[in-house]
């Protein structure tokens, strides 16, 4: 089972207790995949591919409407991997009632959107189980709801920004799909969702992946210091050997013959190591000062730029 469906079954055993949660997560599901059908709308359809979701949808009915005549439907693809779940509401009374809940002026803003915030939240919960889906926060942080509605996916956005959760809009095949892909707002939409286990699965893993990130840039910044430390000693070998060679170290003063030797009885030696060598002990910044001498005489022999 995917991280996504097990998220999809979490959030499809969340039932809300307020009469208008259930109506706003109703709602989002039957904008998103349903349909009032029939010359004079005797039938509302709610449309899922996954029976758990089609349960939920038959339970918030029922729990809201005792009386109301329903249907479940399953039909099946031809190859049978694929289903449809679809729970149908009887009768145009009953169809009617259940569409003018859902569009009850008195609970919805002027553009659609829940005014009581946990209306909002119930609302992106019953849009994700419609159509959202979350990848595996092992292989990267993302999380969608698609439909091919421009105004859909526009209210999906205004209820994310409602609930101070950052998403935006992008197209995808004919679809609009509002995603995120911060791991903190997905975090935070979880919690709002009420997909308890799965934000907390996705915070281990996301901390597991930052304390790993942080080791590796660790390991390549020491990697990348280790690195300098052996190309800036190998420049300063050739130097002191180019020094033997024409004058010999002997020409030089004793303070540089010093630091020359330290250097050649220990090539992978950084200068702080370097200055702990030298009798008396020496800073970083002087051991450095005198390879910088050396280097200009080196320099100087071989016909080059001293800065160079």
């Amino acid at each position: 089972m995917t991280f996504s469906d097990e998220t999809r079954n979490e959030l499809a055993r969340v039932i809300p207790s307020a009469r208008c949660c259930r109506i706003a997560e109703l709602n989002a599901m039957y904008e998103l995949d349903g349909f009032l059908l029939g010359t004079n709308n005797q039938y509302l359809d709610f449309n899922n591919s996954s029976p758990v979701v089609a349960r939920k949808i038959l339970l918030l009915l029922k729990g809201l409407y005792p009386d109301l005549p329903t249907q479940v439907l399953v039909v099946k693809s031809r190859s049978r991997r694929t289903q449809m779940c679809t729970v149908r509401v009887l009768g145009r009374d009953g169809a009617g009632q259940v569409y003018q809940d859902f569009k009850d002026q008195s609970v919805l803003d002027e553009s659609g959107v829940p005014r009581k915030k946990c209306c909002r939240r119930a609302y992106l919960r019953g849009a994700f189980l419609s159509r959202g889906s979350i990848t595996n926060p092992e292989r990267t942080y993302h999380l969608e709801i698609s439909t091919e509605q421009t105004l859909l996916a526009e209210k999906i956005l205004a209820i994310m920004a409602s609930l101070n959760l950052e998403a935006g809009i992008t197209q995808r095949k004919g679809s609009l799909v509002t995603y995120m892909k911060d791991g903190q707002q997905i975090v935070n939409l979880l919690n709002l969702m009420g997909a308890h286990s799965s934000l907390l699965h996705f915070e281990n893993v996301r901390v597991m992946k930052d304390m790993r990130n942080q080791i590796n840039r660790l390991v390549n910044c020491e990697t990348a210091n280790v690195d300098k430390t052996v190309k800036a000693a190998m420049e300063q070998l050739e130097d002191i050997r180019l020094i033997d060679e024409i004058i010999g170290l002997e020409e030089l003063s004793p303070k540089l013959q010093e630091v020359a030797k330290v250097r050649l009885a220990n090539p992978y030696a950084s200068l702080q190591e370097l200055g702990e060598l030298m009798l008396p002990k020496m800073s970083k910044s002087g051991v450095n000062y005198r390879i910088r001498q050396i280097r200009e005489k080196a320099r100087e022999l071989d016909g080059l730029d001293p800065e160079s």
